[in-house]
């Protein structure tokens, strides 16, 4: 019988132990990232609710890490978002997709415009987000706007100085409207407004993209204020 090797014993049950704590660092970090995605999601989307950005059932989400794509399933409730309400789709369409917003078309187009800029300008893509609204006001002004141009400091200091509408043949889950904000994104714009719609805004966060959409709305019902009361600004 061959002599029983201690050290080698031992340095088994250490790799062995290593190898599981790694294990379960790795799950625990991928755990703590699906907790702290969802968290971004849901306060996003209550506060899109509340604030009355989109209806019981309207508007979408979605973060990408430029392999991923993490987006609200079809006629989820934002202001109410459980975590089966996410759905994780590839960079390329898939069976995933089939319980994905209607709208991951757009999302898709938008992420591989960001990618494409990315790499002809040797950037890295990092983590982004769309956040895609039907605010009353910006909608409202779309139906009989070409662009909606803020009057106000902080719409003139965050959206610039003019907001285009797109006016697509197909507005809801349309390649268009893809195209149209893929365009968009080579232009350097971070916005755009689809005709009758809404818009679509993209930024490094759902936070960051969610103040887009606000700023846009804010700006667009001082408008309409001014309309009402018949006065120009000074």
């Amino acid at each position: 019988m061959a002599d029983f090797d201690f050290e080698q014993f031992k340095n088994d049950i250490l790799e062995g132990v290593g190898n599981a704590a790694d294990a379960v660092s790795s799950a625990a970090r991928e755990t703590g990232g699906d907790v702290m995605r969802f968290k971004h999601f849901n306060e996003t989307g209550r506060d899109l609710f509340l604030t009355g950005a989109v209806t019981s059932h309207g508007g979408n989400l979605s973060v990408c890490n430029g392999a991923f794509i993490w987006i609200t399933r079809t006629g989820a409730m934002l202001g109410h978002l459980m975590p089966g309400d996410i759905v994780q789709v590839g960079w390329e369409p898939g069976p995933a997709d089939e319980t994905a917003s209607m709208e991951l078309v757009v999302h898709r187009a938008i992420y591989h415009a960001l990618a494409q800029k990315a790499a002809e300008t040797g950037a890295a893509f990092g983590a982004r987000a769309i956040v895609h609204t039907h605010s009353k006001h910006t909608v409202s002004r779309s139906l009989v706007s070409t662009a909606i141009e803020p009057l106000d400091s902080e719409g003139k200091l965050i959206l610039g100085t003019s907001i285009p509408v797109l006016a697509p043949g197909s507005t809801v889950a349309s390649p268009e409207v893809g195209e149209l904000m893929a365009a968009q994104i080579h232009a350097g714009s971070s916005l755009g407004i689809v005709r009758g719609h809404g818009p679509f805004a993209v930024a490094d966060t759902l936070e960051n993209a969610y103040r887009l959409v606000s700023c846009l709305e804010y700006s667009a019902e001082l408008l309409t204020l001014l309309d009402t009361a018949g006065r120009k600004p000074a």
